[in-house]
């Protein structure tokens, strides 16, 4: 490997906050594979399941490829494709090298763990053809939860026909056909993602960047010549809560609330949640009356887990975006209707809490009616009860200190809670298959008691520091 290609590559480590957070992940994971292996090795079974640790340390590796990925793409300006001297080959030669490594352990592991290397690889490929066209086309992002929910809801389920062909062809040769096809789209994929200056490369990258500036809170969509201006009417409750909140008289957390960015403002979420469990509770009763239990109760909890996903998204996104704002945190601290330092950090983590849980509560409350409605009665499956807990220690995660946080934020964190919390439903989801019995309302109510004892031992820690905001200002 030549230096070029070597510094290319360590644009990776030179991100600090994704680097290491990507770090803790992997002995995470690491640490994961190792009980597995134990417990293997002293009892003779595993003890999570092949399929959940091969997803795990799969995905690992897809997310450093991802990593290294969302910096060639930044890397690649249509200044730096036409002046720099082989960038944008040594890019898509390291991407394409990258993926087919992850690939190639994919499917290592598959045999390893599940004996069917061929699908790892197949498996595998098509995840690595599909990023990288997700990475230039952002509708693509949607396809992954077009194709779960069409395929439980379409008659037949032409996901488990398809895999019953493939059972009836044979695993080797669907394997050789498939990775064909999918190694010729992807060398388009790679030409599209990495554009060679032009014109059509300017008009990307110009669209490029206003999607990059929006989403860090930059550029706001109501602001005349920028942005999206046919979204304008979807900040309107967020501009009424801000001119009530700015009016002599307002509650001081609310105001603190406005320094960390429009992401603090839940009113989207709460519409979102409340559309969703309109749509979904009709879905469910619909589903209902097919007179099929099995498919009404696995898409009703995939159908939930996706609403409880809504608390976790506004709280990953308010923890990574809080730091964007240190200016206006400075402004405020100086205002005069600014709480004293002494009390702070208590306002700031008791408005938090406050509309988070509240949001955690609202979501709750939508589950537990879509139940009613597929049950008809009023009546809480454990499952339920169950997912709507295990979002609860992902709270806390706005519990920190954002003087010390780094003023870069960190992009990755969004993408690993949902991950994590999408691997835990899963696993809840399998287990609650195999084992109906198991006494879910006692495990929902221990998890709510521990995250409980951990947000008050945080709570006690945090109100004992100097004051929190500005962010970054305390950053080594």
């Amino acid at each position: 490997m030549n230096a070029a290609n070597r510094q290319l590559l360590l644009q990776v480590i030179y991100d600090g906050a994704s680097c290491r957070l990507l770090v803790r992940l992997s002995w995470i994971v690491g640490a994961f594979a190792l009980i597995q292996l134990a417990v293997n090795y002293h009892f003779d079974k595993l003890a999570f399941g092949e399929i959940l640790l091969l997803c795990l340390a799969s995905g690992m590796v897809f997310l450093w490829c991802g990593a290294f990925l969302k910096n060639a793409v930044q890397q690649n300006t249509p200044t730096n494709a036409v002046l720099v001297p082989g960038l944008r080959l040594n890019l898509k030669r390291l991407t394409a090298e990258l993926y087919v490594g992850a690939t190639v352990l994919t499917a290592v592991l598959s045999w390893l763990l599940a004996g069917h290397p061929g699908y790892g690889l197949l498996l595998g490929a098509l995840f690595s053809v599909y990023v990288l066209y997700a990475q230039r086309y952002s509708w693509m992002n949607l396809l992954p939860s077009v194709v779960i929910v069409s395929s439980t809801m379409v008659h037949k389920h032409p996901l488990d026909q398809l895999a019953a062909v493939a059972d009836s062809i044979g695993e080797p040769l669907v394997t050789v056909i498939g990775t064909a096809l999918l190694a010729l789209l992807g060398r388009p994929a790679l030409r599209a993602l990495f554009p060679q200056g032009g014109d059509r490369h300017w008009i990307w990258y110009q669209r490029f960047t206003r999607q990059q500036a929006i989403a860090s809170g930059k550029v706001l969509n109501t602001e005349p010549g920028s942005g999206i201006r046919w979204l304008a009417w979807l900040r309107k409750p967020y501009n009424a809560a801000l001119r009530a909140d700015s009016r002599r008289g307002a509650g001081q957390g609310r105001q603190m609330l406005h320094t960390l960015g429009t992401c603090a403002h839940d009113g989207g979420t709460v519409i979102y949640a409340a559309i969703s469990a309109v749509i979904m509770a009709l879905i469910g009763h619909h589903l209902a009356t097919k007179g099929d239990p099995v498919l009404t109760m696995v898409t009703s909890t995939m159908m939930q887990a996706m609403l409880m996903m809504s608390v976790v998204v506004y709280v990953s996104t308010l923890a990574a975006n809080a730091v964007r704002f240190s200016g206006e945190q400075g402004l405020y601290r100086l205002a005069p209707a600014a709480p004293a330092s002494a009390q702070f950090n208590q306002v700031l983590m008791g408005a938090l809490l406050f509309r988070s849980l509240r949001l955690w509560l609202m979501c709750t409350v939508a589950v537990v009616g879509i139940d009613a409605v597929i049950l008809g009665q009023p009546q809480v499956r454990g499952i339920t009860f169950a997912l709507a807990a295990l979002v609860l220690p992902f709270v806390p995660v706005l519990m920190r200190d954002y003087a010390a946080a780094p003023p870069r934020p960190n992009m990755l964190l969004n993408i690993v809670v949902i991950t994590l919390v999408v691997v835990a439903d899963i696993a809840l989801a399998i287990v609650d298959q195999m084992h109906p019995d198991l006494p879910l309302f006692w495990f929902g109510a221990g998890v709510a008691l521990v995250t409980a004892i951990v947000m008050r031992l945080r709570w006690q820690q945090l109100v004992a520091l100097p004051p929190m905001l500005p962010a970054c200002r305390a950053a080594v």
